[in-house]
């Protein structure tokens, strides 16, 4: 009986030491938000930022006018002067941006311009998928790349490895 006490103390001091905890390994990254001033709305349940917004998670920087976070929903709607910045050198703009909370995920309306060395994509909308590292342009697609001009209703640039598909 004293053995097997001794197994369990020595089994379960290696089990919860050595092994990381379960929430340290699966909890979700979080952005980091500031902005100039911050209001809450307590009948909408939303913040509103006002005054150079900007938005960090993970290497995408998006920086906007003003934002509105849906503190349920987890969602940020940013409109105004939208940049993002993914990496050292692909950047775009947009007229409005959500970014939807947690999730790998954002989509960009209005005069949406993608910007990397030798290539430019205009739309008038575009959803990225950062787990699949996919961005995929709708409406009056216009890409540049090396100087020859493609024209479509969508597209879809795969990011990792620099090219339309």
């Amino acid at each position: 009986m004293r053995r097997l006490c001794h197994f369990l103390l020595i089994f379960l001091s290696v089990f919860f030491f050595l092994i990381p905890p379960v929430a340290a390994v699966s909890a979700p990254q979080k952005p980091t938000v500031s902005a100039d001033s911050t209001t809450f709305d307590e009948t909408t349940g939303r913040y509103h930022l006002i005054g150079h917004v900007t938005v960090i998670f993970g290497n995408r920087i998006t920086q906007m006018d003003d934002a509105q976070v849906s503190a349920t929903e987890l969602e940020i709607w940013g409109q105004g002067n939208v940049q993002m910045h993914v990496g050292d050198d692909l950047h775009f703009s947009a007229d409005a941006v959500c970014l939807e909370g947690f999730t790998p995920a954002a989509v960009l309306f209005g005069r949406v311009t993608l910007q990397r060395p030798g290539l430019i994509i205009r739309a008038e909308s575009a959803s990225c998928n950062w787990n699949e590292q996919t961005v995929t342009f709708y409406g009056h697609v216009v890409s540049i790349e090396k100087g020859k001009e493609t024209v479509a209703e969508t597209l879809t640039y795969d990011i990792e490895e620099n090219r339309i598909k």
